[in-house]
Order: C-alpha cells, then sequence, then structure tokens
C-alpha cells in the first residue's frame, strides 16, 4: 500500500491524538482499524443516510418477508 506524506501525517496525528486522549492503551493494529473506521465513517453514514431516505419513500419490505424468501431461495427451513 503506498500512501502520501500528507496521508502519513494525518494518521500520526490521528495517532497521537487517540493515544493522548486517555484511552485505554491500544497496539499498532487496533490503531490502525480505528483509523479506517474514521476514514470510512463519511462513507457509512452516506449509506445509512440513503437506507433512511429509501426507507422514508416506502422502498422497503418487512425483514420477516425478505428473510421468508432467502430460505426460500436457498431451500432452507421456512419455520
Amino acid at each position: 500500500m503506498t500512501i502520501t506524506t500528507e496521508e502519513f501525517d494525518n494518521f500520526t496525528d490521528f495517532g497521537r491524538t487517540l493515544l493522548n486522549s486517555g484511552k485505554s492503551p491500544m497496539s499498532l493494529d487496533d490503531l490502525v482499524i480505528e483509523w479506517e473506521s474514521y476514514q470510512n465513517r463519511d462513507q457509512i453514514n452516506e449509506a445509512i443516510r440513503e437506507g433512511i431516505a429509501d426507507a422514508d419513500a416506502g422502498r422497503h419490505r418487512p425483514a420477516e418477508e425478505a428473510m421468508k424468501d432467502l430460505r426460500q431461495k436457498h431451500g432452507l427451513s421456512t419455520k
């Protein structure tokens, strides 16, 4: 994975802020996971907004109905 100096600086600033926040000690792997979550939050929030808009516009169906269809499609018990 190739990153720019600016991206690296942003990551180190993020890590420094998080580690100095008083949160429990973290491994480097944990810090990377937190960073990725932070970077993806805008996409996640947009997907949530789209889902809410779809529901508000009536573009949804009950979960029970969807699960029943999936069970039938895959030959699973409908109980």
